[in-house]
């Protein structure tokens, strides 16, 4: 009896272990008083494309929330370069956000995407958060 008990709490624990390591970090929850989630998913959309999505959630109503700023970069011999940036969007008086974009990029070529969200609540008190996203080979 004692063998099956630790034959499936072992099964269980290789369970969670590979759930957790194949879940989508795409949308990361974090402690904090203005976010619940935010984060950036990538596809492929193939001959160089690829799209990403850039998304977060507030706790409760903000009066303002968005993206302020997103960067694209691609790596180089090593290393991250810039190849373009812009401003984001933002929605007011909402709980959550999304904002997508498409990006023509070379196939082939590995991408990832770095944004700041900011959440301000209705005291006027906010909070940017960063967040880089998973890297993306384009197709």
């Amino acid at each position: 009896m004692k063998r099956i008990i630790s034959i499936f709490l072992i099964s269980l624990s290789l369970l969670f272990l590979f759930s957790t390591a194949l879940a989508d970090e795409s949308s990361t929850s974090r402690a904090s008083n203005y976010f619940s989630s935010y984060g950036i998913s990538l596809s492929a959309l193939g001959s160089g494309d690829f799209s990403f999505t850039m998304n977060c959630a507030s706790q409760g109503t903000a009066s303002q929330l968005g993206v302020s700023t997103y960067t694209v970069y691609r790596y180089d011999d090593g290393s991250w370069t810039y190849i373009t940036s812009g401003n984001g969007s933002y929605k007011y008086n909402t709980s959550s956000y999304a904002l997508s974009k498409t990006f023509n990029g070379v196939s082939g070529e590995k991408y990832r995407v770095k944004c700041t969200f900011l959440c301000t609540k209705s005291d006027a008190t906010s909070e940017s958060k960063t967040y880089t996203s998973r890297t993306i080979t384009a197709n």
